[in-house]
């Protein structure tokens, strides 16, 4: 128990209010309520949020209870707590559907049948002006201006809303009606960057007159290029990934975040993290990142998924071999037509960050297409064909499929005739048919083979 415990409360942790208070409670017995929030904002569910939920998973083996707050209220109004401005309104059915796929992830980690899982909308909707007038007389305007983002804002002269005033109490209320609904909310897990508004709980609370919530707060990792981890800089390990690519993507990690990957994304224990952080000292650091794969991927796969994606990377990333058809990710375009930028198309697959990053990879003759090498930076490449694929540097392969159907109305061009009744039929929007029918018409009449059939300019 004192070796879970250690683990529980220094393992990946940077702060705990108050851990006197914690451990007492600990080692009280008694069953503990404790409680995560997170805000589904996005569809994409990465590593770095599941380093909670492995926290979580420590605290539901001490046999305590986990409640998954998901901030479907909150996520409409967005935390600023790490931006430089405001974020945009999501609409309630978009955070209900990122939700689903978060929990989904989450129940890999956890077992979600002893979770108790609520939305703040259930409470935050009934929560009238006068309401929120009560709540924000617990805080000053000074003491929101003292957080460092929105200081840096407020310095700059860049617009805060009074609306990101108010996220801070919404989440802080969140703690408040959890310990009316139970008796109690005991622990709060958050990341660093949500400080202030964990805090904003236990202000809440003993206005309310109750017990204040301890608070355990992690770390956020870096990505695989050593950065802040971020859905926008393509830097992330994405828990939708497959074995193999998620095997890959680890592997790419610089050295110096192979023990923090350890500490913060596995559940392997503090003293056998230390041993491997002494084998690291005279063992090769891709050896260890091979373990420090095998650890994360398991967590997501089964075991022969496991197996067989470091097989995969040995023979294929390693080797240099290109990897079998039913290994290469296919990436579906419906948004481009004929012939496209190849600079685009591997900056929207997300094989590079930015368009200087592919330009880079073209002109170091990085990139290939079909297995042939392409070095010039205006190539379009035509998209036509059923499939192309495409490879950036020794690891990154995919195929580029176009719309299935149109490409196969497109396999007997020459003599055949693409009527704008099918088109239309098959492209979702009259955009999109127009933007295809445009398309097609020949640049030369030489060009022709394809009859057209266009609106009339009128």
């Amino acid at each position: 128990m004192k070796k879970q415990f250690e683990n529980l409360l220094k393992k990946w942790v940077s702060r705990i209010i108050d851990e006197k208070s914690l451990t007492k409670r600990l080692e009280s017995g008694k069953t503990l309520r404790i409680k995560f929030g997170i805000d589904p904002t996005a569809p994409i569910v990465h590593i770095g949020h599941a380093v909670p939920i492995l926290k979580l998973r420590e605290f539901q083996n001490l046999w305590h209870e986990v409640i998954i707050l998901i901030g479907d209220a909150t996520a409409q109004v967005g935390d600023s707590s790490d931006k430089d401005a405001e974020r945009p309104m999501l609409k309630r059915e978009e955070t209900r559907a990122n939700a689903e796929k978060y929990l989904s992830y989450f129940g890999k980690i956890l077992d979600l049948k002893k979770v108790q899982v609520y939305y703040n909308s259930e409470w935050l909707d009934a929560v009238n002006f006068c309401g929120v007038g009560e709540l924000a007389k617990n805080f000053s305007v000074a003491e929101m201006l003292d957080r460092d983002n929105f200081s840096k804002r407020y310095k700059a002269g860049v617009r805060i809303s009074l609306q990101e005033f108010l996220y801070p109490l919404m989440q802080g209320y969140d703690s408040v009606a959890i310990a009316k609904k139970y008796g109690s909310c005991d622990v709060e897990l958050g990341w660093n960057d949500q400080y202030f508004n964990l805090l904003a709980g236990r202000t809440l609370m003993e206005a309310h007159g109750m017990e204040k919530q301890d608070i355990l707060i992690t770390p956020l990792i870096m990505g695989t290029d050593g950065e802040k981890m971020s859905k926008t800089k393509w830097n992330y390990i994405s828990l939708d990934m497959s074995a193999n690519d998620m095997f890959v993507k680890i592997m790419e990690i610089p050295d110096d975040q192979i023990i923090p990957y350890f500490q913060s994304c596995t559940a392997v224990d503090m003293d056998d993290i230390a041993e491997i952080e002494k084998e690291l000292q005279t063992a090769h650091p891709r050896d260890i990142k091979k373990k420090l794969a095998r650890e994360i991927v398991w967590l997501y796969h089964d075991v022969d998924a496991v197996d067989s994606a470091e097989k995969y990377f040995e023979e294929t990333i390693a080797g240099g071999v290109r990897p079998e058809d039913k290994d290469i990710k296919v990436y579906n375009l419906t948004e481009h037509y004929g012939n496209v930028p190849l600079t685009t198309l591997i900056r929207e697959i997300g094989f590079v960050a930015n368009s200087t990053e592919a330009r880079n990879a073209i002109s170091s003759g990085g990139v290939k297409v079909d297995e042939i090498v392409i070095n010039d930076l205006k190539a379009l490449i035509n998209l036509w064909k059923e499939k192309v694929l495409i490879q950036v540097g020794k690891k990154k392969f995919g195929y580029i499929v176009w719309n299935k159907i149109m490409a196969s109305l497109l396999k007997n061009k020459v003599s055949g005739l693409v009527e704008e009744s099918e088109v239309k039929a098959n492209l979702p929007s009259k955009k999109e048919s127009n933007s295809f029918l445009q398309s097609l018409i020949p640049k030369k009449k030489s060009e022709g083979g394809i009859k057209t059939f266009l609106p009339k300019k009128k």
